[in-house]
């Protein structure tokens, strides 16, 4: 288990409400097997309107780690968020704007 300056590690579940009682279970059961602490489950039931107290919660540092049982229960669009190019097989650019998003090197 990892520690942070001898504080256990805060998580928060993220869980769609459609989805909370398949879900819940088992990212608590996650949160427990790693030991971290169970910070709040923020329950969005308004289709990603929620997010940004989830988010706020892990800037403000009252939470370190955010817990979802699937990737998709997180909204797509959401900020802040991390993007893995390995998993970008939704969105594709239209030609037009691929090249306009070709990225120049600063070297």
């Amino acid at each position: 288990m990892h520690q942070h300056d001898h504080h256990e590690v805060q998580a928060i579940i993220y869980v769609h409400s459609d989805n909370l009682n398949i879900h819940t279970e088992r990212c608590a059961d996650y949160i427990h097997r790693l030991g971290y602490a169970l910070a709040a489950v923020v329950v969005d039931d308004q289709d990603g309107g929620r997010w940004h107290e989830a988010a706020g919660m892990l800037l403000s540092g009252d939470a370190q780690v955010l817990v979802v049982a699937e990737r998709d229960e997180l909204p797509p669009d959401r900020l802040p968020r991390v993007d893995v190019v390995a998993e970008e097989r939704r969105r594709r650019l239209s030609p037009a704007l691929a090249q306009r998003c070709r990225p120049r090197l600063v070297r």
